[in-house]
């Protein structure tokens, strides 16, 4: 046994190598994204595409989009892929704020719904339903460069869609 000293350490760091070199190969390796990962990903791309065009609308209020030509966004959500969001808003109502702070602020009332969809999303699209107040707080005194402030409050949100 006197000739084969340390031979064993060698195999066992040869071994080591070999294996280590394996490793990061397999790791480096893209693995393949199957169907239902990719469907998957797709419908919470056309949820969320969904809820940004609900978000999208309540940042544009007053202004309002009707059936006849609501406003409509693609954005590019991957290689090949863009996701569209469309929303409708209406105006329904005004009435005075009962906050008592003696501002004399109004607000108005506003529904709106976003659809969401991705082509080639198995599930469909997703829906979002909002109702908004958009209060609307008088000039302060002295600054009539500024126009009045504007501060929105969501009272309704619903999320509909194939989960």
């Amino acid at each position: 046994m006197g000739d084969r000293g340390g031979s064993a350490i060698i195999l066992a760091m040869v071994l080591l190598f070999l294996l280590s070199a394996a490793g990061m190969y397999a790791v480096s390796m893209q693995a393949p994204v199957g169907e239902p990962f990719r469907q998957q990903y797709l419908s919470t791309v056309a949820r969320n595409m969904a809820r940004a065009g609900a978000h999208a609308a309540i940042a544009r209020l007053p202004e309002v989009s009707t059936d006849a030509s609501p406003y409509v966004r693609r954005i590019p959500v991957g290689p090949g892929a863009t996701g569209r969001y469309m929303v409708t808003s209406r105006w329904i109502g005004r009435a005075d704020d009962a906050t008592g702070n003696g501002r004399g602020s109004r607000y108005e009332r506003y529904s709106l719904v976003s659809e969401g969809s991705v082509p080639g999303a198995f599930r469909g699209r997703f829906q979002v339903r909002a109702e908004v107040r958009l209060v609307r707080l008088p000039r302060e005194p002295g600054n009539e460069t500024k126009g009045p402030e504007t501060m929105a409050r969501i009272l309704r949100w619903e999320e509909t869609g194939p989960w």
